[in-house]
């Protein structure tokens, strides 16, 4: 049986949900804030810094560097935490060692201005990578005030990995830029970390 609604229902519905909905959330679900644009990983050397009577080193080991690119539409956003999800594949695994191991990390930002080639980069050590081996899969998720407001994955996945993970996540290992010796390098390309205590 179908159910024909009149104009005026159709109207006074429309009404009733607007009424009970907070104007917030009809803002900020008529428009996204942020979208991301690209995920990218590759492996990198750490950078060279020269300081005067210290030789340089001749030892640069591989990091792996996973960096966002994303695009805001707000004048301002008060903050944006990446959290992100990184899976390294031991295609060597010892006896009790996993194949499979996944390492989550976040890097938050504040007072983020509209923007159309944004960046957050992590990183993992050299160790990490000889230790866990090579990149397998990347996910993150972005959060504005405690709400998602955007998540992607790389390779492209239509399934939440990320979520239901087959092996327990590690936390410590992913770095932020401050942690790591790229730390200064083009340092006014990047956001204004979250200051640790706020």
């Amino acid at each position: 049986m179908k159910m024909k609604l009149s104009g005026p229902i159709i109207v006074a519905t429309l009404l009733a949900v607007l009424w009970i909905t907070p104007p917030e959330v009809t803002a900020q679900t008529a428009q996204e804030i942020m979208r991301i644009r690209r995920i990218e990983a590759t492996t990198t050397k750490g950078p060279q810094i020269q300081i005067s009577g210290v030789p340089r080193s001749t030892r640069q080991k591989d990091w792996l560097q996973v960096e966002v690119q994303f695009e805001t539409a707000p004048r301002w956003i008060d903050d944006l935490t990446f959290t992100y999800h990184i899976v390294l594949r031991n295609r060597r695994p010892e006896e009790g060692e996993r194949e499979f191991n996944l390492f989550r990390g976040e890097s938050s930002y504040v007072n983020i201005a509209a923007t159309r080639d944004g960046k957050s980069i992590v990183y993992l050590h050299p160790s990490t990578l000889a230790r866990y081996g090579t990149l397998d899969r990347v996910a993150v998720v972005v959060t504005s005030q405690g709400r998602v407001v955007a998540m992607a994955s790389s390779p492209d996945s239509q399934q939440r990995w990320w979520e239901t993970p087959p092996v327990p996540p590690i936390s410590g290992f992913v770095l932020t830029r401050a942690q790591t010796p790229f730390a200064l390098v083009n340092f006014d390309d990047f956001e204004a970390v979250k200051p640790s205590d706020r």
